[in-house]
């Protein structure tokens, strides 16, 4: 019963592997590792103040919401090309992809993480949820560490205090 039992999960466990990606929900604030955010679907703050977004030209964006009228604090700039948002599950990395699935923008982790924890980042750089946070910021966090708890190893830099 027991190798039955352990074979059982072996076969789940690998499944996992090969399970196409999730889609996130429209209006949701959060997205996880194997997940993808299409360019018809947006991640929205709890406070509803902050939207990230597609804009109409493929251009992933961060819009204020409120006050009146929505202004865009951050973009890509991809030039017409972003298709869909995905949070890389082996990379742990932010990848925009065209519509044909080729890459054209990746999160650079380390680089992000050297000047955020002033040249000692953590070592494990991998993110596996993306927040849309009440603040405006979009940030990257790696939640599997039990001993240190979440921390963020990317982030747009647009909340309170950012750029």
């Amino acid at each position: 019963m027991k190798k039955i039992a352990l074979l059982l999960l072996a076969v789940f466990m690998f499944q996992l592997h090969f399970t196409s990606a999730t889609f996130a929900g429209v209006g949701e604030d959060r997205i996880r590792a194997g997940q993808e955010l299409s360019n018809i679907a947006w991640l929205t703050s709890i406070n509803n103040k902050y939207t990230l977004r597609f804009s109409v030209y493929n251009d992933l964006q961060i819009r204020r919401n409120i006050p009146q009228p929505r202004t865009v604090i951050w973009s890509l700039n991809t030039n017409r090309a972003g298709n869909s948002l995905k949070l890389d599950f082996y990379s742990g990395k932010l990848v925009v992809t065209r519509g044909n699935g080729d890459p054209i923008w990746y999160s650079d982790n380390a680089a992000w993480s050297n000047i955020h924890y002033q040249g000692k980042p953590p070592v494990n750089l991998r993110g596996d949820l993306l927040i849309m946070q009440d603040d405006g910021n979009l940030v990257l966090y790696n939640t599997t560490d039990l001993n240190q708890g979440w921390y963020p190893v990317w982030a747009s830099d647009t909340g309170v205090g950012g750029p």
